[in-house]
């Protein structure tokens, strides 16, 4: 059995697109460290950082089980985007994306007692110009919360795509091509 540590519901949504059979662990992250650092290796810190403070506070129920920790954030025009906290950081973040492109980092730590294994994937999308109205909508109306830069593939975003490199889990926020590998 498959335990996802992480309250994502993508995610969940995600596995059980796959057909993989898994528990989801809600478990409380503390998510800050500093963006001083390129983003591949902000993502691959920030899961790691996840597996650590889960293993330091119930390593031993989970010692013998198969864990997935995973997180995603956004790059664009060079800025690391994780989840806006505001409306105000919301419309930044898109603004960064309008007629111009963003890739998605997604990293993932499986660690089962037999394996550990560790994942970065990268998606890039590149997008027409954001129709104001639909860009008031979309933030005013909350969509764009718990979403890595603001981004909602299967949402708001979507009819903006003119193009997309890597695949659409890895977007969604979790590589579950490669996870089924090592599964």
């Amino acid at each position: 059995m498959l335990y996802l540590v992480s309250s994502s519901s993508s995610r969940a949504t995600l596995l059980e697109n796959a057909g993989l059979a898994f528990t989801q662990i809600q478990f409380d992250f503390d998510e800050n460290l500093e963006k001083n650092i390129p983003a591949n290796a902000y993502v691959q810190r920030v899961v790691l950082e996840k597996e650590k403070q889960f293993c330091a506070k119930l390593d031993k129920e989970f010692e013998d089980k198969t864990l997935l920790f995973a997180d995603s954030i956004v790059c664009a025009k060079n800025q690391i985007l994780t989840k806006a906290k505001s409306k105000e950081e919301a419309y930044k973040m898109l603004a960064l994306q309008s007629n111009e492109n963003a890739s998605i980092l997604s990293a993932f730590v499986l660690k089962s007692p037999q394996k550990k294994v560790f994942s970065l994937s990268k998606t890039t999308l590149f997008f027409k110009e954001f129709q104001s109205k639909d860009l008031e909508n979309y933030v005013e109306n909350g969509l764009y919360e718990g979403k890595a830069g603001a981004i909602m593939c299967e949402g708001f975003h979507k009819k903006y795509i003119i193009k997309q490199l890597g695949n659409l889990s890895t977007a969604l926020g979790l590589d579950t091509l490669t996870l089924k590998a090592y599964l």
